[in-house]
């Protein structure tokens, strides 16, 4: 070693710095930097891009890791002076928020109802409307840059949505249920909303997930898959039955005197999610009357009409809301063999007074509150999970 004396003691810093050999961090290769840059979480990438004008040159080039879920927090309340503006929360560090900046006068006036990485699907409140004309929009959380959609008329907004968009060539498709009968989808290029045809038999849908150019559809009967990745109408690739683990709901319940109705409701969710690897999961999370506990049962399809119980979802974690689950082995920030979800009901969005998010763990059926010590202060209306896509 050029820096140990015959003595075996270290020689001066200031001769190791005019020593050849030695090396300073500021002038490690780029495309080895950028090899860190790209596999940092967010607040260590922003920590490592600070540390000099070369780091930060490189980080330029990458981004952080986005695989772990952010939680927005929309704030409540509709003064579009006080509130065009959200906060998020990243589970990395539990004791900081963000704020995004100014994203319109019209955000307090609108609610989400889907996301795709940074970018949410806006939809206006029914009582700041006219009729029942809906635009919607299309906003990046953390750019406030902004995409509108034309409007289309129907009673009540669009259920079901899901959302894709290309990063690079903005690109986007929009798709979802205009009315019970029939799904409606928008894309780059149109001059407005088109009814699909191909999608005939999905009468009744309530849950839809768009992944690797499929869309999947389930209503009480059937689950359907429909292929987009040709130029034409999207084709039927597969259809099965779910009778064997859903059943339609039916019946009535009493309400009892003096308690609200809300706190008596059986609150129940039905998903159907994409995992990694493919599979097609149903899950089905349900909270009795006056419980605060949620229960959860998961379903995996086999093959046509065949469907057997899950257990554990391995090294993956599952974004109920989002319709996926993602790698979360040793990773800081995202617990595995865990479901991240809120109690949010998108359609009504003047239903419940605050929504609550959780993070459940299968293996212990342990219940975090992610958010506690941060959000506590902040009174907020909605809330859900979000996969950040972070740009240069």
């Amino acid at each position: 070693n050029p820096n140990i004396t015959d003595d075996g003691l270290l020689l001066p810093l200031a001769q190791r710095r005019r020593n050849p050999h030695c090396h300073c961090w500021s002038k490690l290769p780029s495309d080895l930097l950028q090899l860190v840059f790209d596999r940092l979480r967010f607040a260590d990438f922003q920590r490592a891009k600070s540390v000099c004008s070369s780091w930060q040159s490189v980080s330029r080039n990458s981004q952080p890791n986005n695989q772990i879920p952010w939680m927005i927090r929309f704030p409540k309340g509709n003064d579009p002076d006080q509130n065009n503006y959200c906060l998020l929360f990243n589970p990395e560090e539990k004791y900081n928020m963000y704020k995004t900046p100014n994203l319109g006068n019209d955000f307090a006036k609108s609610f989400c109802v889907t996301t795709y990485r940074s970018w949410l699907l806006m939809q206006p409140q029914y009582k700041y409307m006219d009729d029942h004309w809906f635009n919607l929009y299309i906003l990046d959380l953390l750019t406030g840059e902004r995409i509108n959609l034309p409007t289309f008329e129907t009673e009540y907004g669009l259920t079901c949505p899901v959302l894709w968009i290309d990063e690079k060539t903005k690109d986007h498709l929009v798709i979802g249920m205009a009315d019970e009968d029939y799904a409606i989808s928008f894309k780059k290029g149109y001059n407005s909303w088109k009814q699909i045809p191909t999608l005939s038999g999905i009468e009744g849908c309530f849950s839809m997930v768009y992944k690797d150019h499929k869309l999947y559809c389930l209503n009480y009967y059937k689950l359907k898959i429909f292929d987009f990745s040709g130029d034409n109408n999207p084709v039927r690739v597969f259809k099965t039955s779910v009778s064997g683990c859903l059943k339609q709901p039916g019946g009535s319940c009493m309400r009892l005197p003096g308690i609200p109705w809300k706190d008596q409701a059986a609150h129940s969710k039905k998903n159907l999610v994409v995992t990694l690897t493919g599979d097609v999961l149903i899950v089905k999370c349900y909270r009795p009357s006056f419980s605060v506990i949620w229960e959860f049962e998961i379903y995996k399809m086999l093959g046509n009409n065949e469907w057997e119980d899950v257990f554990s979802l391995g090294d993956e974690a599952m974004l109920l809301d989002l319709g996926i689950t993602v790698l979360a082995k040793d990773m800081q920030g995202i617990k595995s063999n865990s479901i991240y979800f809120s109690n949010a009901t998108p359609y009504f969005e003047d239903q419940y007074d605050k929504t609550e998010i959780f993070v459940v763990d299968l293996g212990s059926n342990e219940v975090e509150l992610p958010h506690r010590f941060v959000c506590s202060s902040f009174p907020c209306s909605r809330a859900r999970w979000f996969l950040p896509s972070f740009k240069r």
